[in-house]
């Protein structure tokens, strides 16, 4: 837990609280956006707020180097289903890092954005804490992505969005070595059972150099 208050809503500290309402209009009114995506603003969620300011003057945790704030938004939905177009546009919209923590009734599913958009499994909302690295801002992102994304709080020195970019590309690896495998097991010709036969080492290596480096 952060220094600085009793714990509210995901265990955070009252310190950190915002509570300010941003219009939906705020959104689908200034961005270019589809009139399906402006629909789904309209039908899918109640409203966002503000609901928590994670940075140095609200916690008394040094800043970080690549990260200097976190905002922790409400997303009050109108039915169980998150609209994750919406929440992707406005991510890329914002240049803080964003926690979205997605409501409906009792419950509450996690957001974050990396390479794409990750969204957690529903929760009990009142049953739910979040574990936070106090070290610097940079580690409390890296912390709470983490904990949506892989459910825990980090590994390593790996950022989160190194870890997720080097967790992508090893499955775009691993995909194209069974692809690979599965076409060599099939040829006849020599020459290109070879081919891939050097492919499929080559792809290997590459998989090794990835997962001892970490």
């Amino acid at each position: 837990m952060l220094p600085g208050g009793e714990a509210q809503m995901l265990g955070l500290p009252s310190t950190t609280e915002v509570g300010r309402r941003i219009p939906k209009e705020a959104f689908y009114g200034r961005l270019k956006v589809s009139a399906a995506l402006r629909q789904s603003f309209i039908d899918d969620v109640e409203r966002f707020v503000i609901a928590n300011s994670i940075k140095t003057s609200t916690t008394g945790i040094p800043d970080g180097e690549r990260v200097h704030e976190v905002l922790v938004v409400e997303v009050a939905l109108k039915a169980r289903r998150v609209p994750e177009e919406v929440l992707t546009l406005v991510a890329r919209a914002n240049p803080h890092k964003l926690l979205f923590a997605c409501t409906f009734n009792d419950e509450v599913r996690l957001a974050v954005m990396l390479e794409r958009l990750v969204v957690g499994p529903w929760r009990p909302l009142d049953a739910l804490t979040l574990d936070v690295s106090v070290s610097d801002v940079d580690a409390v992102w890296d912390s709470l992505a983490s904990q949506v994304v892989y459910n825990d709080v980090g590994v390593g020195s790996e950022t989160v969005e190194e870890r997720f970019e080097s967790d992508s590309k090893l499955k775009g690896l691993y995909e194209e070595l069974a692809r690979v495998e599965t076409r060599g097991r099939k040829e006849r010709q020599v020459v290109r059972k070879n081919a891939l036969f050097d492919r499929a080492n080559e792809l290997k290596r590459l998989i090794a150099d990835i997962e001892e480096g970490r």
